[in-house]
């Protein structure tokens, strides 16, 4: 059911199943057909939120890699009845929100602040993650604007922390100042994936601490491409008691769990402190 057409890849229909008990049994496939554009078509790789409400919220892109540099476009999917139906923002195909100057903008996150507030975090070149925010429970938005997380080319990483805190995992590096598309096989692009960073907010998303430094990897690179040498990118995470669970899917060859406490946070090392 994929859509057909050169560099059409990425569009497709988006669908999900439901289990009643716990996993054993599972519906057949439902397919997302907002209101507002019954054949909308995408891709969907980050995780959705529910709000207070009940509210479902999912990110979803289109790309169309026939452009010179690709196209991008971000949308969100949103149901309030527990996915029996659904609409698509901010406008239907081409109406996606994107980077002028870059046409791109994918990947997006959502995630709940509480009291009808949704931040929504999404991937650019533009060399930031950009983020928008909702008041009414994810039905208007404000304009994406760039935070002040530096971020290459690569999907936004955007949790909970047990505090109430958000936590903004990011590479802290761009170096591709110019963009012309998603080269894999461009190191400069490529390397900046293996530094992981992160900040914490209080205020969501509109104020982010100063970045600290988490990990990097430091692996041969004996593999056949830069992309797979030094990625670090795809992080999935939750917070458990005082405990941060980080599940990597590193250099694309193995998963790896990594576990921190929440409270050695705060004491990891900022740039000024590598560098002194």
């Amino acid at each position: 059911m994929q859509e057909q057409g050169p560099g059409l890849h990425e569009n497709a229909p988006i669908g999900y199943r439901y289990s009643d008990d716990d996993g054993h049994h599972w519906s057949e496939v439902r397919l997302i057909r907002p209101t507002n554009y019954p054949a909308f078509q995408g891709m969907s790789v980050m995780r959705m939120c529910e709000t207070d409400r009940g509210t479902w919220l999912l990110g979803s892109h289109e790309g169309d890699w026939s452009y010179r540099p690709l196209m991008t476009r971000q949308y969100l999917l949103r149901s309030t009845d527990q996915g029996a139906s659904w609409e698509v923002a901010p406008d239907p195909r081409h109406g996606g929100w994107y980077v002028r100057g870059f046409n791109r903008m994918d990947e997006g996150r959502p995630i709940n602040l509480g009291n009808d507030h949704v931040l929504l975090m999404t991937r650019t070149p533009e060399g930031h993650l950009w983020q928008a925010w909702s008041e009414d429970d994810g039905e208007s938005w404000t304009d994406p604007t760039p935070s002040t997380l530096v971020h290459p080319d690569a999907p936004p990483m955007l949790f909970a922390l047990g505090d109430g805190r958000l936590i903004a995992l990011h590479h802290n590096r761009h170096h591709d100042i110019d963009y012309d598309g998603l080269i894999t096989t461009k190191e400069v692009l490529t390397r900046d994936r293996g530094e992981v960073w992160f900040a914490t907010s209080t205020d969501g998303g509109v104020h982010w601490s100063q970045p600290r430094f988490l990990f990097t990897t430091a692996a041969a690179r004996d593999r056949d491409t830069p992309f797979d040498n030094f990625q670090c990118s795809y992080i999935d995470a939750f917070a458990d008691d005082d405990t941060l669970h980080l599940f990597l899917a590193h250099r694309w060859q193995q998963v790896l769990h990594l576990r921190i406490a929440e409270t050695a946070l705060d004491n990891l090392p900022t740039g000024a402190d590598l560098r002194g």
